[in-house]
């Protein structure tokens, strides 16, 4: 199990010497209705300058080998990749991210409850669509958000992008949402009732899944969550601070593996 400190933001084998996000094609759009969330992701998923001047460090003998964070106006964009140290097939990689993130507290303990609300095909789009809210504890308070994660074949890779979910996405479904999302709410214990539970501000990014170099996938996880003003000082300068994100990415990046084992075991 995870620590919830480990988790306070969201959410193979040997570092690679001058390894590179592989290059595609530049018109590649990821539709959100988001359109923030639109550029930034499509930019990351086609361009191959986009991480260019972004902190990156390199990592050996974990499931994951490598993190970037690139600055934007407030906090960063993070993004962490990996093979999960073991031969995953790319079809139990995608499950484990589309449909099976409602087993994300069975092995992070700061996830108290991840609810899938509703599923289906998205009508911008015309892609495969998962809604689901997540309940997170973060030591000092807890989180909340929605999110719409869509999925994207394109060629020898799977893109499981996602946004925050809200009434414009979800349209005629917000309704019974929000039910859904109280209930679960007030069915998760707190340690205190003085806890606060706190609605992120800001969500998006995506999974890709892949050819690995030295496994069969590869997963590369994009992210930006962010509590805004209003949200408390402790909130939004935590999800702004480098170290914080990086440890949050990492832990997200082995709590999906130890899920995908579930799935495929050795």
């Amino acid at each position: 199990m995870r620590t919830r400190r480990e988790l306070l933001t969201l959410l193979a084998g040997t570092a690679l010497a001058g390894w590179s996000l592989p290059t595609r094609a530049s018109s590649l759009r990821l539709l959100t209705r988001d359109p923030g969330a639109q550029e930034v992701l499509s930019a990351a998923a086609s361009s191959s300058t986009f991480w260019e001047g972004a902190q990156v460090r390199n990592y050996k003998e974990k499931a994951y080998d490598e993190v970037r964070l690139k600055a934007l106006d407030t906090g960063y964009l993070a993004m962490v990749t990996g093979e999960g140290q073991r031969d995953f097939k790319h079809e139990t990689v995608v499950r484990t991210v589309f449909e099976n993130m409602s087993r994300l507290p069975q092995v992070e303990d700061g996830a108290k409850a991840v609810v899938r609300l509703g599923s289906g095909t998205d009508s911008r789009s015309g892609l495969s669509y998962a809604d689901s809210f997540y309940f997170l504890d973060f030591s000092f308070f807890y989180g909340t958000y929605g999110q719409r994660m869509y999925r994207l074949v394109d060629g020898d890779r799977t893109i499981l992008f996602f946004e925050h979910l809200n009434e414009n996405v979800a349209g005629a479904a917000w309704p019974a949402y929000q039910a859904k999302m109280e209930q679960v709410v007030a069915s998760v214990k707190r340690r205190s009732l003085l806890n606060s539970v706190i609605p992120v501000s800001e969500i998006y990014g995506m999974f890709t899944v892949e050819p690995g170099r030295l496994h069969t996938s590869r997963v590369t996880f994009t992210t930006r969550l962010r509590f805004g003003e209003g949200s408390g000082t402790i909130a939004r300068l935590g999800s702004e601070m480098p170290m914080v994100i990086r440890s949050g990415l990492q832990s997200g990046f082995e709590s999906c593996v130890a899920i995908a084992r579930q799935l495929e075991p050795a």
